[in-house]
């Protein structure tokens, strides 16, 4: 409804209010003092002053009193008084019911401003919520369109610059319509005179101390305070834009670091890793082959057993590679299926017969560990990235136990070595996958920290988890693979 149309509905309630009045005063003259009546209509003024301000209630004022004159003055029906008492009734009655219509028109224009601010701070209330927990860029100009929008009942639209250029429209709210290309320029190329208006569009600034980001348009004209509370919004919004832009540049920063890491991990692995047991296939084979019928049978076999364990460890830094790459990308398939751990277990250590030399392998698979449902395969790999890393951190002639037992729903699988251990406050880094090649590893063979990382990735498939806990007896490494038996995905 518009202002006007507000106007006119006050001053009809106002007549009907006294209407009322004396419909009432008909019903109560017979039973009240005829003094008393123009309490009542006094009581009708104060009702439209505090429902409608000052204007309509002087209107009551002025009706009541040439009700309560016509209607129950002698000679009642006439304008004409009778009485001179009356007279004086009447006088101070038309004094006193503007007086109390003043007051309580006045009161009403307090109450409504006190509402207004209220809510006005309300709103700007929820706007700053909105701008703190404003997870992106694209969340600020749309939030920013929406609120103005409600608060204003105005078209808005929101520009954002991109490194000094023209802005273009990110976020509009609102009744339809038409900003002109050439408007945005003219806005934008004069915006440091802001704010200033392009019929029908009124710009405002969207910066910040240390950067302009883009415009806002609102059309129509505004009022100075709606001014002030527009370039307020705008502040806010250009502060969380900026806020908004450093998180995003920040995130694009680590990006960037975590794939500089990763390259070097990978380039780590590749010059030595690969090329550590390629260099021993090289040498052996060479020395076949130049050699062979010089070479005694048992330093042939020695040889030939030395391709063979060589290009099985070379095998499994590809194998790594390739699932960290797979578990990078969401690429890891399951294919489970209901797999008996004994066999798993004997798979993994039969893998690495040869690395365990000089050390001792203790096997502890409880009889009732129930069939579990998984990929066998990956399972398989994790034990073996475990196993692994327990070899190259055990002393000579340590002890490496692998142990499972069923508890409950789930099955605990425990790779045990006897190195220096890992204290508790790097227990969680080890599975970063540059750790150890930050750090450097403190073991027989430099590795790459992938596979402890793609051993967690592995068992995460299966909703299972990997920890590091102490060793037994407060030496070496436990680490415990936890798996449920049943998952159903």
């Amino acid at each position: 409804m518009s202002r006007s149309a507000k106007r006119v509905a006050a001053y009809a309630g106002a007549a009907a209010a006294v209407l009322v009045t004396v419909g009432l005063a008909f019903l109560l003259h017979r039973l009240m003092p005829h003094a008393n009546l123009s309490l009542l209509f006094l009581t009708g003024v104060l009702m439209v002053a505090a429902r409608s301000g000052l204007g309509p209630s002087l209107l009551a004022s002025v009706l009541s009193f040439l009700a309560f004159n016509y209607f129950f003055t002698k000679p009642y029906f006439t304008l004409q008084v009778a009485n001179d008492g009356d007279v004086a009734t009447l006088a101070f009655f038309l004094v006193i019911a503007a007086i109390t219509g003043n007051l309580a028109a006045r009161m009403y224009r307090e109450v409504s401003m006190r509402q207004h601010s209220l809510q006005r701070m309300s709103e700007l209330y929820d706007f700053s919520r909105q701008m703190s927990s404003a997870a992106g860029t694209a969340a600020v100009p749309e939030a920013l369109a929406q609120h103005l929008n409600k608060s204003l009942g105005r078209a808005v639209w929101v520009l954002l610059s991109d490194a000094g250029k023209t802005p273009t429209v990110k976020f509009e709210a609102g009744q339809p319509s038409d900003l002109a290309p050439d408007e945005i320029e003219t806005a934008w190329l004069s915006k440091a005179t802001q704010p200033f208006s392009i019929a029908p569009w009124t710009f405002f600034l969207l910066a910040t101390s240390r950067e302009q980001m883009g415009l806002i348009a609102i059309q129509g004209e505004l009022d100075s305070e709606q001014m002030d509370s527009v370039q307020s919004l705008c502040e806010q919004a250009g502060v969380a834009l900026e806020r908004t832009r450093l998180v995003e540049d920040l995130e694009e920063t680590r990006v960037v670091y975590e794939t500089e890491q990763l390259r070097s991990a990978l380039l780590s692995s590749v010059s030595h890793d690969l090329r550590t047991p390629l260099a021993s296939i090289i040498g052996s084979t060479t020395s076949l082959l130049e050699y062979g019928d010089s070479i005694s049978p048992d330093d042939r076999r020695e040889l030939l057993e030395t391709v063979v364990e060589e290009s099985q460890r070379l095998d499994r830094h590809i194998q790594n590679l390739l699932d960290m790459t797979r578990i990078g990308q969401g690429g890891l398939k399951l294919r489970r299926d209901w797999v008996d751990l004994h066999d798993t277990v004997s798979s993994a250590l039969n893998r690495l017969r040869s690395d365990f030399r000089g050390l001792e392998v203790e096997i502890d698979v409880a009889p009732a560990v129930p069939l579990l449902w998984i990929h066998g395969v990956l399972i398989e790999q994790a034990l073996v990235n475990l196993l692994d890393n327990a070899i190259r951190y055990s002393p000579d002639n340590g002890r490496i136990t692998v142990s499972a037992r069923a508890q409950g729903a789930v099955v605990e699988i425990d790779v045990c070595d006897e190195g220096p251990g890992i204290p508790e406050s790097e227990r969680e880094l080890i599975f970063d996958m540059f750790y150890s090649a930050q750090h450097g590893d403190r073991g027989k063979h430099q590795g790459t920290g992938l596979g402890l990382t793609i051993c967690r990735g592995m068992v995460g498939a299966h909703h299972g988890e990997v920890v590091a806990l102490e060793g037994p007896n407060g030496r070496g490494t436990c680490m415990r693979i936890t798996l449920p038996i049943y998952d159903k995905e």
